[in-house]
């Protein structure tokens, strides 16, 4: 997916848009959602961003969102990942991003002819 030509905030506005507008899910899911749009980098399109940080933006509770991500991921909208931790008998960090999926359907559906 080539999104050379677009700026960093175009591409933000294009994944808020089709979140907002095209994804039909609760409110506290489209939340979520919005919140690791905001924070993926427009030029790996990846956020690996932990669940705590997702709680700072969301104003949802760890154990609200930990649930909806259950779902969230079940469904194909995130991603997640797990990185070993670098003290050794500590468990790895989860990281989240948006799906591939979503971001394809997202920066192509609002591709301008």
């Amino acid at each position: 997916m080539n999104t050379a030509h677009l700026s960093p905030s175009q591409i933000r506005l294009m994944l808020w848009a089709y979140i907002s507008r095209e994804i039909k899910l609760p409110a506290a899911s489209k939340s979520i959602l919005q919140v690791i749009a905001n924070l993926t980098d427009p030029r790996s399109l990846r956020a690996r961003i932990p669940i705590s940080l997702i709680v700072v933006h969301s104003g949802l509770s760890q154990s609200d969102i930990s649930r909806l991500l259950v779902n969230l991921e079940a469904n194909q909208w995130v991603e997640k990942s797990l990185v070993p931790a670098e003290a050794p008998g500590r468990p790895p960090a989860t990281l989240y991003n948006l799906s591939e999926g979503l971001i394809r359907h997202a920066l192509c559906l609002n591709r301008k002819p």
